[in-house]
């Protein structure tokens, strides 16, 4: 083993965040002690989305004092375009995306990152079970999952779930043939690449609970638009994928 090889960390955690103030801390401190504390050498990227409260600064003063969190202000531009940041930023192993409303618990990692890590596996997908979520995302994410299965022949039960555990080798390949930081849905991207392409992925449930704090960044009309244009974009990179 080379010593650069020595030197990749195992896991890079990836948060956005976007108006996250009243609860990024606890979402902060769960990945700490569920993710850090556990797996040595594993660190948190934080993108903080041009948001408009003081998540930025709760989040540098975090960092000042734990030097596994790394923190990103960027101006803002959306979910996915943050994770690409983050994906392209990380200097791991494996990465893990996640989401910084804590809808889902981090307590099941530990079994997460023993499948990922098992031979001959690349990765471990979540499969949100009994989603606290407006009936509307619950429609839109099932026809999402059904369009894109059927659209590019491959089986995705919960496509766009923002609890991935993988191989960054899958996006490092994906990146190389897309070079594009504008995609909308990042996620479905590497779901749709990793299972076009052969990689062993295992899905997993994962338990979902109602947001605590915040609200969600789109409403139900722009929620709509917004998969209809991720739609759109996803169509021209078909042949890409």
């Amino acid at each position: 083993m080379t010593r650069e090889r020595e030197s990749v960390a195992p896991l890079a955690v990836l948060m956005p965040a976007y108006n996250e103030a009243a609860g990024i801390e606890d979402a902060v401190n769960e990945v700490r002690q569920e993710v850090l504390d556990k797996l040595p050498g594993a660190y948190l990227i934080v993108v903080n989305d041009g948001s408009k409260d003081n998540t930025g600064e709760i989040l540098e003063r975090i960092a000042k004092v734990d030097p596994r969190v790394r923190v990103i202000n960027k101006p803002n531009s959306g979910h996915g375009p943050s994770i690409i940041r983050a994906l392209n930023e990380a200097d791991s192993e494996y990465v893990f995306t996640i989401d910084s409303d804590m809808q889902m618990p981090l307590d099941c990692f530990s079994q997460f990152w023993q499948a990922a890590t098992a031979p001959g596996c690349a990765g471990v997908f979540g499969v949100r079970s009994h989603r606290q979520d407006p009936l509307v995302r619950l429609v839109l994410s099932r026809v999402v999952a059904f369009t894109m299965s059927s659209v590019f022949k491959v089986k995705l039960r919960d496509s766009n779930v923002p609890f991935k555990l993988f191989k960054r080798k899958i996006w490092t390949e994906l990146y190389a043939r897309l070079k594009d930081d504008t995609l909308l849905t990042p996620s479905i991207a590497i779901a749709i690449y990793a299972r076009k392409h052969g990689y062993n992925i295992v899905d997993m449930p994962v338990s979902h609970r109602a947001r605590k704090t915040g609200e969600p960044s789109l409403r139900i009309t722009k929620l709509i638009a917004f998969c209809a244009q991720a739609f759109r974009q996803m169509m021209k990179i078909k042949e890409q994928i």
